[in-house]
């Protein structure tokens, strides 16, 4: 099965920010890092499946905080966007280049593990108290909770950082308000 890539125009049906080649090419340049061979070593399939599995969890990860608003329903993905501007009020590209960058940086990883995994709660519950009437229900998680069993790719975030508004759990407070 081949894959849709969008290409800023609003692809209907579009699967990925970018294509095999400029993943590839993207890791070829930084052959010193571990996630190059295996990126390498992949077969076609496989390196589609992860180029759609990181355009995937990049829209649900961030899609609800970049820049602008969508530009139609029939796109595949999130961009292009309408309104988007960085921060000092300049349009940003109709496929920025952060997107394809980031898109290519979590592909690799994505041929090992999946980006979002499945949590298991009940591996975290330290108790839990239920009680039908009249209602009760009390859950207590070890430390972290879910929150600690979930993956942050920091590298990710910060290539994304001019794409988003700022308002994503754990952003820097970057805008501050003097009066």
């Amino acid at each position: 099965m081949s894959l849709t890539v969008e290409t800023g125009s609003g692809v209907a049906g579009a699967e990925a920010y970018a294509t095999i080649a400029a993943i590839s090419a993207y890791w070829t340049k930084r052959a010193h890092m571990t996630l190059a061979t295996p990126w390498g070593a992949a077969t076609d399939a496989q390196k589609e499946g992860a180029a759609r599995e990181a355009s995937a969890y990049l829209d649900a990860t961030f899609g609800a905080y970049y820049r602008g608003q969508r530009r139609g329903r029939v796109q595949g993905l999130m961009w292009p966007r309408s309104n988007a501007k960085d921060e000092a009020g300049y349009s940003l590209p109709d496929l920025p280049s952060e997107i394809v960058t980031a898109t290519c940086e979590l592909a690799a990883r994505a041929l090992s593990a999946p980006l979002a995994a499945d949590i298991d709660l009940g591996a975290r519950v330290k108790s839990q108290t239920k009680k039908v009437g009249p209602i009760e229900k009390t859950t207590e998680y070890f430390d972290g909770g879910a929150e600690a069993t979930k993956t942050s790719y920091g590298m990710v975030s910060l290539m994304l950082a001019t794409v988003l508004n700022g308002s994503q759990p754990g952003a820097p407070n970057a805008n501050w308000s003097w009066s």
